[in-house]
């Protein structure tokens, strides 16, 4: 087993230049922001960083009014790709909504709303093949991009900015989609000991610098999971999941939290194999891995730790239901009902193969598929011996 990688002690040691990296268009809100910070009190956390590049006042990649999603966008959701996934996804609920009773009252809270199209199509879905919960059914959705909450309440659905603003759920479900990769991450290395990488500017362009841990419990977020990195290996470590994870269990009373983001278990994701982590930048449907550039103006994600996720939801009470990839969860739902009769290569057949094709794309081996995952918790209610989005893989044993 390889030695655990311990906090380096700071206390007779300068900082220390691990990696800089070129920066370009600095002319931006957010980065303005950071050089400001960093020159009022030193270099800050990759975290600070992250949040204030994503999430900062109406200037952030994600607060901002730019397009994001399809083909004019950054990069494609999986809503994009069909609206067949909304329907698995209602078909889903029905179960979920059955075996907490049929309520009359049954709220959809969807965290990272984007445009809302996810539960637009599940409510679509729901009035056609289930009448009942359609009039039951209530959906919250959150989004922290003010421009994006412009239209406002409607009949069934009503916007709110933080999760936090919401009341409490007696019965329902908190549904995220590509929500987690995006939550402000810290870096660390191992280098003669664990370091916590930081952001400086040099006069000219943000530069990584190695320091102390800014808090200790990135030493013990590895510890806890008998996690050993390698020497030369650096990690992402997401403490803001944990904290969400706390908030969804508070808010809800009975129900389920279905999480479905691209990541690993953690004994995967923190291996050897991946020794330089796995951040990424989106930018105009290209991807690269220096996050210095285009602050602001580009998505910054990084690889979900699902058996953290399932770990920090089981402290604040939720149970864990189950855990496979969109592809068996997407199979199991019926997505396979959904396809259409092609018949020959015709023209008058092209509409069906291209729908066809996008279904394909959902879950595709190696694709969408398996790089998606999808993470079901339950509270006050017994684990169902069966779920239908559980029924053709399930792989909580490989989770945890």
């Amino acid at each position: 087993m390889p030695r655990a990688c311990k906090p380096v002690d700071w206390r007779d040691e300068g900082r220390e230049l691990t990696t800089s990296a070129d920066s370009t268009a600095l002319n931006t809100a957010p980065a303005y922001e950071l050089i400001r910070r960093i020159k009022e009190k030193g270099p800050v956390t990759f975290a600070e960083f992250m949040d204030c590049a994503l999430y900062w006042g109406e200037g952030g990649y994600y607060t901002s009014g730019l397009k994001r999603w399809g083909p004019g966008g950054d990069y494609i959701t999986s809503i994009d790709v069909s609206p067949v996934f909304s329907r698995s996804i209602a078909a889903q609920l029905v179960e979920m909504w059955r075996l907490l009773g049929s309520p009359g009252a049954f709220d959809l809270v969807e965290a990272g709303a984007g445009r809302g199209l996810l539960s637009r199509g599940i409510l679509s879905a729901l009035e056609e093949t289930c009448p009942e919960l359609y009039e039951a059914i209530r959906v919250r959705l959150v989004e922290k991009n003010p421009s994006l909450r412009e239209g406002g309440a409607g009949e069934k659905t009503s916007w709110y900015g933080d999760i936090t603003e919401l009341a409490p759920i007696t019965k329902g479900v908190v549904l995220s989609n590509e929500l987690i990769d995006s939550l402000p991450v810290h870096r660390v290395l191992c280098s003669g000991g664990l370091s916590e990488i930081y952001v400086d500017f040099d006069g000219t362009r943000f530069v990584e610098v190695a320091g102390p841990l800014s808090t200790q419990r990135l030493s013990g977020y590895l510890e806890d999971l008998a996690i050993s990195l390698v020497e030369g290996q650096r990690a992402e470590i997401n403490l803001a999941a944990a904290e969400w994870m706390e908030k969804v269990a508070a808010l809800l009373g009975s129900g389920f939290v279905v999480t479905i983001d691209y990541g690993l278990p953690a004994r995967e994701l923190y291996s050897p194999e991946r020794r330089d982590g796995t951040l990424l930048c989106h930018y105009r449907h290209t991807i690269n891995d220096n996050p210095y550039m285009n602050v602001g103006s580009q998505d910054i994600t990084t690889h979900v730790d699902f058996t953290s996720l399932a770990r920090s939801g089981a402290k604040a009470g939720l149970e864990l239901t189950g855990f496979t990839t969109q592809k068996n969860f997407l199979l199991g739902a019926g997505v396979l009902g959904e396809l259409r009769a092609s018949g020959d290569l015709g023209l008058e057949n092209l509409e069906n193969i291209q729908y066809n094709r996008a279904v394909s794309e959902l879950i595709r081996p190696g694709g969408m598929g398996d790089t998606f995952k999808v993470l079901v918790q339950h509270k006050g209610i017994q684990r169902p011996a069966a779920l239908k989005g559980f029924s053709f893989r399930e792989m909580s044993s490989y989770l945890l």
